[in-house]
């Protein structure tokens, strides 16, 4: 019997039953793969769980979000064996702990007293590659060295991060193997500013880290675009400790070459982000990655390369790398999940 007709069933045979909301259904939570796998993987706050319930008290039938069948059986999308651009919680505008589980924290280690600090921002390709910009990997400061990715990280005050429905697990701090830079760079043009991380052992996938997809064949044609990082925004004084998601709208390149095109040449190598008053990435979001959803998943399209010394300032955009010009050389220097 397939898991909706025994909803069904159980409806009926069953009057004053708690039901479910929209797009989803009702089912013992052994069968639902997204709370099964958050009560495996985290450290669940059960009060919050039991508010899912369904059915009669003490079934022990949740209500499970509908995963279409579309996700469920897109191969094309699997990578190391995890669906690239899912996150496993759901629900409209929900920015919280474990929703945008693809960005991590870029370490350098002060070799003298062994503080560790993270000004840049990655994103989780594979179990052992992160994507980030360039000048972040090459990033050189007195006595500060390149040292590790933290990952699984939404809370940078707190050693467990916890949201309304659960809690995620400890951090991965994971040393770092070597980097490869695109043979282009150029650093006061900041061309070519795409690096990859290879972590010098794998991560774990959990609902608060997992892998984005990379940009297909398509054309962009969603202009709303989403920045996650941990940096300061036009609308703070400081860098806030939580994630942050800056929804902004990608601006034709030419507008973009209006702005930068004296000083910084603006090519099909860039995507351009931003210009609304007050709603920019200002410091802290270097490597960061911009996102569109296609369908039903999220692709990253650019990687955080430069702004204005204007930041939030209306008409002035962000320049980001243009990641759907480099998914070739990506591939091609990450054998681990590409050549297996």
């Amino acid at each position: 019997m397939n898991l909706l007709a025994h909803h069904k069933r159980v409806s009926r045979a069953l009057p004053n039953t708690k039901f479910c909301p929209e797009n989803s259904y009702c089912m013992p939570i052994s069968s639902c793969p997204i709370l099964k796998e958050i009560i495996k993987n985290e450290c669940v706050i059960s009060n919050r769980v039991s508010s899912l319930g369904c059915g009669y008290q003490g079934s022990g039938l949740v209500c499970c979000p509908q995963i279409s069948e579309a996700t469920s059986v897109n191969h094309d999308k699997l990578v190391d064996g995890q669906l690239c651009g899912q996150s496993a919680i759901q629900g409209q505008d929900y920015d919280g702990i474990g929703a945008y589980p693809w960005a991590v924290r870029i370490g350098f280690k002060n070799v003298i007293n062994g503080e560790v600090k993270y000004p840049c921002t990655g994103s989780i390709i594979n179990k052992r590659v992160i994507l980030t910009a360039a000048h972040c990997a090459l990033a050189k400061a007195d006595n500060y060295k390149l040292y590790n990715v933290r990952i699984g990280e939404y809370s940078t005050d707190t050693d467990i991060d916890c949201g309304e429905e659960f809690c995620g697990l400890p951090v991965q701090d994971i040393q770092i193997s070597h980097v490869v830079v695109h043979p282009g760079y150029e650093k006061r043009k900041y061309k070519n500013n795409i690096a990859l991380i290879v972590l010098r052992s794998p991560l774990n996938y959990t609902v608060t880290a997992q892998p984005i997809c990379l940009p297909e064949s398509w054309s962009i044609t969603n202009n709303n675009g989403i920045l996650v990082g941990w940096g300061k925004s036009a609308s703070q004084s400081e860098a806030s400790v939580h994630q942050q998601i800056l929804h902004l709208p990608i601006v034709n390149l030419k507008k973009c070459s209006n702005v930068y095109g004296n000083t910084l040449p603006i090519t099909e190598q860039n995507v351009c982000a931003g210009g609304e008053k007050g709603n920019d990435a200002c410091s802290g979001f270097g490597g960061a990655p911009l996102l569109v959803q296609h369908g039903a998943y999220y692709y990253q399209v650019g990687i955080l390369s430069f702004g204005s010394d204007q930041c939030g300032a209306q008409g002035v955009p962000s320049v980001y790398t243009n990641i759907k010009k480099y998914v070739n050389w990506i591939k091609e220097n990450s054998p681990v999940i590409y050549n297996n």
